[in-house]
């Protein structure tokens, strides 16, 4: 150990070492290694926001990879994946990885819960996106999934030439034309991607929302995200992106749709990073891949 870890010594020190263990990785920064072992204060609410949102997108792009392409799956599909972040779930994740005691207080399963999502957001924070997705990968989705098979996988569609081009004009080359061709197919295969990029899209807007305001509250950030993601907004982007039919009388929401499942096939095209390049092109705003300076709020 180097830097502030030589400081530590009994039960500090102690806890430091479990966390490491819990989350296959060492936080740089101590500020966030603080605010997973007291989780309370402002920096771990934040942490627990922008996780939330990552979690929630690696989750998604995990079971559409592992279901099949047909309607009841696509049923199944919300059901499964709240099951798999639910308070229970995540509570027992934190026991099972052994995730170092809360000493300042006793905790509940839903503050057990909410480490695990700071946890994933503390690894983006300090050590970037590839670190976040393997801690949510490891913490949550592998142990969640073992009972899975393999049925799924790009699905049985042509290309299209509107979604394709829409992805490189927001920044990612399509590489399997399949995904592109099921968003374009409406029904079912766009309703599944929609999920996965709605997920992206939150993310997206979460993560440039910690980076651009440090003072901002867990709520405040969640009031504006809702107005960032909305479908008016959406729907206006998917417009000039040009993937709205300019033939068929569209509502607002089944353009939105198009613009999520643009994010959505990205993501499963080309993985979380890929998702969150488009989905940020998408709603104009800066990418946040991490990792970020050293935190100074608490």
């Amino acid at each position: 150990m180097t830097g502030w870890r030589d400081d530590l010594v009994g039960e500090a020190r102690q806890d430091v070492a479990e966390l490491d263990a819990a989350l296959g990785l060492a936080l740089h920064h101590r500020a966030y290694v603080e605010a997973l072992l007291d989780p309370r204060g402002r920096l771990f609410q934040r942490l627990e926001y922008v996780g939330d949102s990552i979690l929630d997108a690696v989750v998604l792009q995990s079971l559409v990879l592992l279901q099949p392409w047909d309607e009841r799956s696509l049923e199944l599909l919300s059901d499964e994946q709240q099951a798999l972040v639910s308070d229970h779930a995540l509570g027992a994740a934190a026991g099972r990885r052994g995730l170092p005691p809360v000493r300042t207080f006793q905790a509940s399963v839903h503050r057990l819960a909410d480490r695990i999502e700071a946890a994933v957001g503390a690894a983006w924070a300090d050590s970037g996106l590839a670190a976040a997705e393997a801690v949510a990968t490891s913490l949550v989705v592998e142990p969640g999934l073992r009972r899975h098979a393999r049925r799924g996988g790009p699905p049985r569609a042509a290309g299209d030439v509107r979604y394709e081009s829409a992805a490189r004009a927001c920044g990612h080359e399509p590489v399997e034309r399949a995904w592109f061709g099921a968003a374009a197919e409406g029904g079912s295969p766009r309703r599944r991607l929609a999920m996965v990029g709605t997920a992206v899209l939150e993310a997206a807007t979460s993560m440039a929302q910690y980076v651009a305001d440090a003072e901002a509250t867990e709520a405040e950030m969640s009031a504006a995200r809702r107005g960032s993601t909305s479908n008016a907004v959406l729907a206006a982007r998917a417009r000039e992106l040009g993937l709205a039919h300019a033939h068929e009388d569209q509502d607002e929401r089944s353009v939105a749709d198009e613009a999520q499942a643009l994010v959505g096939a990205a993501a499963m095209d080309g993985g979380t990073a890929a998702g969150l390049t488009v989905a940020c092109a998408v709603l104009r705003l800066p990418l946040a891949p991490g990792p970020l300076p050293a935190p100074a709020d608490r």
